[in-house]
């Protein structure tokens, strides 16, 4: 937001010093103590003091100043509509793997922005690579003493670094990091592994200089690179995927150093993606294993962690009912009067092996019939077997296909059930801007969308099994 139109207020919270003053949504920050607010860090530790000027537009009186005693360190309330309260910094880096850049024309422009951005690792857990920020403005940022800071690192070669992600700056990264350990600012590493580029030697290379960091690096995930079709139609770098003989190799790589961090921190502190076991063809780890899960948004120990609360959750009695996130009704349809017997459950096909052992006892416990649909990823390329990566278009011709050997009476009888990883958050919108009503009117059947862990499967499938028993 520039200074002329201020911060857009969002929220104000209950019983807040900012509450007792009349702000509300939709209101303005226009200065605190007559300066502009540069972002939400700035924002943070100005309103700390216990002596503040607010300078306000109103949304319906216009502007406002108030003066402002309160004890030191105590919050006004105030929530802003954008969460770093200045523009979003880009990505400089033109990374030889970077998933943006193997998307096909034509998606909506959101889905194409590189975000790089320290705040919002300190904000929302996003992973920054620190190439894009100056000295000056990394000082700033760790002065707060915020943390953790969620890096993308890949490799600690300087030189390797800078052929990877093809910027010049990249080989400062060892630098920044020994800056942030000094801070004792706790670290979580991300490390994408590209066959053939950064793992082997390079690999054991980065592993020794994290570990050197000491207990800053708190954790280090290593997940396979993500190829999409588009790669070569885009003129993008080449590069091959993981296949099994890789994920074996990886395995074995780092067993040894996490026993042993596992012996002298008490911590495995390095962890290998649910997907390279799955590629590698092993056992996955039981949930301990992953200890307190630290980087599970980058689907390590997910997998683990939904195996285990389905058997509780199984064993619940009564498992918990959760009306489902989202529900759409196809029009001109009396299938929202129609008793639901039979649940398609549509996943991407990394999930297949994990989930089918699960079906008959899913359809046993809430008498309903519920049948697992893997759907192949033909919009990004088949390589691309993660859920929340599938297309609108290839679950409704995939489905369409099933759909069309089956009598009229069992359609009728049916519902579709979604994880909501499918969609844009907060939107009945899919990667290429199929909506759940574009889908549920193109099967002729409701969409339903639940939360993509097991107690949001659990509670669908008894929410729509009470559904059955009313509707019956």
């Amino acid at each position: 937001m520039t200074e002329q139109t201020g911060h857009l207020i969002s929220q104000v919270a209950a019983g807040s010093i900012a509450e007792e003053l009349g702000l509300a949504p939709g209101d303005r920050l226009l200065a605190l103590d007559g300066r502009p607010v540069v972002d939400v860090f700035d924002y943070r530790l100005r309103q700390l003091a216990n002596k503040l000027l607010l300078t306000i537009d109103k949304a319906e009186s216009g502007l406002f100043e108030f003066d402002i005693e309160k004890d030191q360190d105590e919050d006004i309330g105030l929530d802003f509509a954008n969460p770093v309260m200045s523009e979003y910094t880009g990505c400089d880096n033109h990374c030889v793997f970077c998933f943006i850049d193997q998307l096909p024309p034509g998606l909506r422009p959101s889905l194409y922005f590189k975000d790089d951005d320290l705040r919002l690792s300190f904000l929302t857990g996003n992973y920054v690579t620190l190439t894009n920020i100056d000295d000056a403005e990394f000082e700033r940022l760790i002065g707060y003493g915020l943390a953790p800071v969620n890096l993308s690192v890949h490799t600690t070669d300087p030189i390797l670094r800078i052929k990877m992600m093809r910027n010049p700056r990249a080989g400062e990264i060892m630098t920044r990091m020994r800056r942030l350990a000094a801070e004792e600012l706790a670290m979580n590493v991300q490390i994408v592994l590209c066959p053939d580029l950064n793992d082997g030697p390079a690999l054991d290379r980065t592993l020794d200089d994290l570990i050197d960091l000491g207990p800053a690096v708190q954790s280090i995930a290593i997940v396979p690179v993500g190829l999409t079709r588009y790669r070569k139609a885009n003129g993008l770098f080449a590069l091959r995927g993981m296949e099994r003989e890789d994920a074996e190799t990886l395995l074995r790589q780092i067993a040894l150093r996490q026993q042993n961090m596992l012996e002298q921190r008490g911590t495995r502190l390095i962890y290998a993606a649910d997907e390279i076991y799955l590629k590698a063809g092993y056992p996955l780890p039981d949930v301990a294993h992953y200890e307190d899960f630290p980087q599970l948004e980058n689907g390590v120990g997910m997998a683990s962690l939904l195996l285990q609360e389905l058997a509780a959750g199984l064993k619940a009695d009564p498992i918990a009912a959760q009306t489902p996130a989202m529900t759409v009704w196809p029009e001109s349809s009396d299938n929202d009067r129609k008793p639901i017997r039979t649940v398609l459950l549509v996943t991407g096909k990394a999930a297949e092996p994990l989930l089918e052992p699960w079906i008959k006892r899913l359809s046993d416990r809430f008498d309903l019939d519920v049948q697992l649909v893997p759907v192949v990823n033909c919009f990004l390329g088949e390589s691309i077997t993660v859920a929340g990566l599938l297309a609108g278009r290839d679950i409704q011709e995939q489905l369409s296909l099933i759909l069309q050997h089956w009598p009229v009476r069992k359609k009728a009888g049916s519902a579709v059930l979604l994880p909501d990883c499918l969609l844009k958050a907060g939107e009945q919108i899919l990667l290429d801007d199929v909506t759940l009503t574009d889908l549920s009117q193109g099967l002729g059947l409701p969409v339903l969308v639940c939360s993509a862990d097991a107690a949001g499967l659990l509670g669908a499938l008894d929410w729509l099994a009470e559904r059955r028993a009313h509707d019956e």
